[in-house]
């Protein structure tokens, strides 16, 4: 009996090594997923800036057209001063002058803020799509490294597996049933320790008669507790 005490325990050691690859091969994806959802949402803002400079560009030109627009007013306003004949119409074109001018005052400072703003947002625009042309390789090199670790790593959970079935192969078909029921039922630790009388898979004491029973690994002995099978190692 101790040598197959012994077998199951080697075998847990394997499946808890099988359990956390698998771990690794479940959060690889939900990695691969976050960067790619990183990627989009810097995308989205790159985009978005994108998206804010060209309104502004296109503000500019309509302002600079509105512009155009009262310079040519001027100039018309201005070369009719020569050919009227009274001062009153002489008087309402100057006010017409000065009011295009004043318009195309606060066109030009409109235009000019338009201007600041867009060399505002291109530096934002610039530093954004740096960012994320820097980390569109650095997630694809991620990811091309993650795809080839969870290839390797279900390589290794297939040779693990294959190990592990070899080693519950030479041992009692009941027992074998067991082992796999208490993996699966007691979060993959079927097989515990005690110590001083204490069983290390639920922490709870054991009768002292049982104590030195399970010492002996002479036979299946059970937890009266979690039902895990015990098997003693002398600790060093």
């Amino acid at each position: 009996m101790e040598q197959e005490l012994k077998t199951i325990y080697e075998a847990q050691k394997i499946d808890i090594e099988i359990a956390e690859n698998e771990r690794k091969v479940l959060l690889s994806p939900k990695k691969i997923e976050e960067m790619d959802k990183e990627i989009k949402e810097t995308r989205d803002k790159v985009e978005k800036e994108k998206q804010i400079i060209d309104e502004l560009e296109k503000e500019r030109r309509k302002k600079e057209k509105e512009l155009d627009v009262e310079k040519e007013k001027i100039k018309k306003y201005e070369s009719r001063l020569y050919e009227v004949k009274t001062n009153k119409e002489y008087q309402a074109l100057l006010k017409e002058i000065e009011g295009a001018k004043q318009t195309n005052d606060t066109t030009e400072e409109e235009i000019i803020i338009i201007m600041e703003k867009v060399e505002e947002w291109k530096k934002d625009y610039d530093s954004s799509l740096a960012h994320l042309k820097k980390r569109e390789k650095e997630v694809e090199t991620e990811k091309n490294k993650l795809e080839k670790e969870m290839s390797s790593i279900d390589k290794t959970i297939m040779k693990l597996k294959q190990e592990k079935d070899n080693l519950l192969s030479i041992i009692d078909e009941n027992l074998r049933a067991t082992y796999n029921m208490l993996i699966e039922k007691r979060n993959g630790i079927a097989v515990v320790n005690v110590k001083n009388g204490l069983c290390l898979g639920c922490f709870m004491n054991i009768p002292p008669q049982l104590f030195i029973e399970v010492t002996r690994n002479k036979q299946l002995i059970k937890c009266p507790s979690c039902n895990r099978i015990f098997y003693f190692i002398e600790e060093v």
